[in-house]
């Protein structure tokens, strides 16, 4: 058994020169829209992984930001699969401190990307750093998969790793999170949902009139709140019919590993956002199953007719709303797509325009007993002390289709964010603690991973 004591120690007596490192990393304003940025922090990634000595390949295709690969080490390879872009930053308004200014306080590092990616990326350069250093040569081969699209859709990722077909042949695969509950229990998960995100615009004037005319002239953001509601029955909750086209049932070996999870994580997510109650009225474990196995109806976005400062009296000729929905194993988004129009035909909307944004990728899943699930629970449940809460998916999206689906890769969570990290939200954050947590889970799953039989 490998003797972890030197790595530890390490760990602690670098953690400071490692959280400055992150804050350095989250200067990049590598937002979708930032080419430049989206290249500095490209570069950016692939000399730290050439500073770790991994072999690096810079992947390009034109009209994307580069995918950077970095391999080290030998044996079964272990894909992390990781992105250096993050979400947009606005409203830069409810920030308490500039999000690409990082700033420590409370034991924390606020900044854009400090949880999401860049500091779930970090710590496991670090854990290779601290393995290599601490015990010795890597027992597999870690090779990372770092984009540059994630926050966006992922649409090019597939294209780039064709360019590589060997990428994504592996005996295992790390989805780019993970977490802590907040108690601190390791929470590990087999999977994450696939994604459909849209955009709906309905022109009802030739051009914005004025509102005197409001009697008599249709109004383009009545009209998409009509639309709207038509998608939500009187609880909230979606009402489009076919939504949930092609969603494999939950298994009974899936149901009891969701009904065993702790109900109180549901009372972490009322006490940080404030909330009594939660859509429909569920709860326990109906409501557990629910964000599991339930696919998702979101409107991300809504905007029409003028929102600036003072008063701008006019009927608007033109509303736009963004929707975004979450898929479950087995969905095609394009299934899912035409169940929405016709929905929208159906109920009278035939003038309701659909157009799609980038994003469209399958949900992947990894069965909760797998022998890498296992892995994961057992070296966090070593670092962090305390017994991990399994679960068969994440209700987040992550790209581990393009990754690992083709081939059936197994794959699993691992890190240290939590419910109040406060990712793709104003004054995102990690704590420091957590940083050395992930990093230290990180490194003692690379024996455990080694150790799997082979096909695992």
């Amino acid at each position: 058994m490998t003797d972890y004591t030197a790595l530890d120690a390490l760990v602690a007596d670098r953690l400071e020169t490692w959280t400055d490192e992150l804050a350095q990393y989250c200067r990049f304003r590598s937002e979708e829209d930032d080419a430049e940025a989206l290249l500095g922090a490209a570069d950016w990634t692939a000399e730290r992984l050439r500073a770790l000595g991994a072999d690096v390949d810079i992947v390009e295709l034109e009209g994307a930001p580069p995918l950077v690969v970095g391999e080290i080490g030998e044996g079964p390879i272990l894909n992390l699969v990781q992105h250096y872009d993050v979400q947009p930053s606005v409203p830069l308004d409810l920030w308490t401190t500039p999000p690409y200014e990082p700033d420590v306080r409370d034991g924390r590092l606020f900044a854009r990307g400090a949880t999401d990616n860049k500091g779930e990326l970090l710590p496991r350069i670090w854990a290779v750093e601290a393995y290599l250093e601490a015990i010795g040569p890597l027992p597999c081969r870690v090779r990372f998969l770092v984009e540059g699209e994630e926050e966006s859709g992922s649409h090019h990722l597939d294209e780039l790793l064709d360019r590589r077909p060997d990428l994504r042949k592996a005996e295992g695969a790390l989805i780019e999170g993970g977490g802590l509950d907040m108690t601190g229990r390791p929470v590990i998960a087999g999977g994450g949902r696939g994604m459909l995100a849209v955009e709906l615009t309905v022109r009802t004037l030739a051009h914005d009139a004025h509102s005197s005319a409001s009697m008599v002239l249709p109004n383009a953001a009545v009209r998409m709140a009509r639309a709207l509601g038509t998608m939500f029955d009187d609880r909230g909750l979606p009402a489009i019919e076919g939504l949930d086209a092609g969603a494999l049932p939950p298994t009974a070996a899936q149901l009891a590993v969701v009904d065993a999870e702790p109900p109180e994580q549901l009372d972490d997510l009322r006490r940080e956002f404030e909330v009594e109650r939660f859509l429909g009225g569920r709860d326990g474990i109906e409501a557990l199953r629910a964000m599991t196995f339930e696919p998702t109806l979101n409107i991300q976005g809504l905007w029409s007719g003028y929102t600036g400062p003072g008063d701008n009296t006019i009927v608007p000729a033109e509303a736009h709303a963004r929707l975004d929905i979450r898929l479950v194993p087995e969905q095609d988004p394009d299934v899912v797509r035409v169940a929405l129009r016709r929905h929208l035909d159906r109920h009278g909307f035939a003038d309701v325009e659909l157009a799609d944004l980038a994003t469209a990728y399958r949900a992947y899943w990894t069965p909760a007993d797998h022998p890498i699930m296992d892995a994961a629970a057992l070296v966090s449940e070593a670092v962090a002390g305390k017994p991990a809460i399994r679960g068969v998916a994440f209700p987040g999206t992550v790209p581990m289709w393009q990754v690992c689906g083709r081939d059936g890769v197994p794959q699993t969570t691992l890190g240290a964010g939590r419910d109040d990290c406060r990712a793709h939200a104003p004054d995102e954050n990690i704590r420091i603690e957590d940083l050395a947590t992930a990093t230290l889970i990180t490194a003692r799953f690379f024996d455990a991973f080694a150790a799997l039989p082979r096909g695992s």
